[in-house]
């Protein structure tokens, strides 16, 4: 699991990996913030805003200057992990559903996608893959944003569509398809970050304390 692999489970500091994630989360939790106090209220707002600091300023070390390789998603995954951004349940929820960690390439992920640009004719097919690259890229330059849900629904469109192209018989290079796959992957974990993910986890986290007292 990812967790393993990069996070050293078993050293997060956090509630969030105490409770797993229930169908009926939305009703869940929606009665319980009728019972919160304001000083819970409080609590929650300053823990989502210590998250987009910590988003912030993971952002700020890997993609302010647009040259994020896939060489480093072993240190990408465990910044996330670390920084308690992702909890053990997401990183294996990730695992799961078919996340890869790709080789190494020391080519930017967005110095690829312009390259690839290039290449591609006026086809209905080729502008789709267009559009794609586009929203990829987006997505690579508001990675200090990825709590939104509008980031994390175009991170989640961009790995399907990554994943249409890969299992598609198009011939692509061994470079391809790697790059491809790190497109893929990297939005799968933006996408993990969303407010509606971790709206879940909060709720977990309030569930679990209210079972300790």
């Amino acid at each position: 699991m990812l967790a393993d692999t990069y996070g050293a489970a078993g050293n997060q500091v956090g509630v969030e990996r105490h409770a797993g994630v229930g169908q009926n989360g939305n009703a869940a939790s929606a009665s319980l913030n009728q019972s919160l106090s304001q000083d819970d209220k409080g609590l929650v707002l300053s823990g989502r805003a210590a998250r987009a600091q910590k988003i912030e300023a993971l952002a700020n070390d890997f993609f302010k200057e647009s040259d994020f390789n896939t060489a480093q998603f072993p240190k990408l995954i465990q910044r996330f992990y670390q920084d308690e951004i992702l909890s053990d349940e997401q990183l294996n929820r990730l695992s799961s559903s078919g996340f890869d960690v790709p080789s190494a390439q020391a080519q930017p992920l967005t110095h690829f996608i312009e390259q690839q640009r290039l290449t591609l004719s006026n086809s209905e097919q080729d502008r789709d893959l267009a559009a794609t690259f586009d929203e990829a890229s987006w997505v690579m330059s508001n990675m200090d944003l990825i709590q939104s849900p509008v980031v994390a629904q175009k991170a989640n469109r961009v790995a399907s569509e990554m994943t249409k192209v890969l299992d598609s018989d198009k011939e692509l290079t061994e470079l391809q398809q790697n790059q491809y796959q790190g497109i893929k992957s990297l939005m799968q974990l933006s996408s993990m970050t969303g407010e509606h993910q971790h709206a879940t986890g909060q709720l977990n986290s309030y569930l679990a304390l209210a079972k300790q007292h």
